[in-house]
């Protein structure tokens, strides 16, 4: 049963090649279907935003400010800090899917930061077969993205900034005449802003008020062969 809910996982990686080896359909058939690669981009690295649902956009400042907002750092309160982070992903169902998350970012001064991060995603060994008899096929798909960010108060109360990303998704795909697919890379850039009100003295507590948004992983789409189907990026809103 583990097997099967694993081989249901990778198919979300690897649709994208069995879709190109299929015949055309027509437009109808493919008609609002979207198919997006690195899906692993979207979840959270770190413990606080994975208990939080997800949220992390207009939280306050910390060291894996990276993923969700690095406009964020602009206000950190310490000079620089690190961030390490390990999950072993869908750990009920296997013991070989894994996340890591390294993070490192600076204050330049008191108006400006600089950041640094590296994701990278193993799904474990996968056993490759065309019937139950044959001899499977092991093979080790990985993916990882490294991203640089840069962020400016542009006041006392907003800051905005901007990261890069370079990533790359090798599946290990088996083509049928002994070779594999090879590893597919590309680029993204995200766009963030950040605001933090004064400190504000309420009835029973001291709060502010934060607002944000992170435009995430703009960027061309990846493709893993000269004939294969282009798989979107997940480009998202936050």
């Amino acid at each position: 049963m583990k097997k099967v809910l694993l081989t249901l996982f990778i198919g979300l990686f690897i649709i994208g090649n069995t879709k190109a080896q299929e015949e055309p359909q027509s437009e109808n058939t493919l008609q609002g279907v979207i198919t997006t690669g690195v899906p692993f981009l979207l979840i959270a690295a770190d413990a606080r935003s994975a208990g939080l649902a997800d949220m992390g956009v207009a939280t306050g400042a910390d060291a894996f400010s990276q993923q969700w907002n690095p406009a964020k750092y602009a206000f950190a309160i310490d000079k620089q800090g690190v961030g390490l982070t390990y999950t072993p992903y869908l750990s009920q169902l296997v013991n070989d899917i894994d996340l890591g998350n390294v993070v490192y970012y600076n204050r330049i001064n008191e108006q400006s930061a600089v950041a640094g991060s590296i994701r990278y995603f193993s799904t474990g060994e996968i056993e490759l077969r065309d019937t139950p008899d044959q001899q499977p096929n092991i093979v080790n798909p990985n993916e990882f993205a490294i991203d640089l960010s840069y962020s400016l108060r542009l006041s006392e109360r907003f800051a905005m900034a901007v990261a890069g990303r370079f990533i790359n998704s090798d599946l290990k795909i088996p083509t049928g005449n002994g070779d594999d697919v090879g590893a597919a890379s590309t680029f993204a850039v995200d766009v963030a802003g950040y605001y933090q009100s004064e400190e504000i003295a309420y009835a029973d507590f001291y709060g502010r008020w934060r607002l944000g948004f992170n435009i995430s992983n703009i960027g061309p789409k990846l493709k893993y062969d000269e004939a294969g189907q282009e798989n979107n990026l997940p480009t998202n809103l936050g």
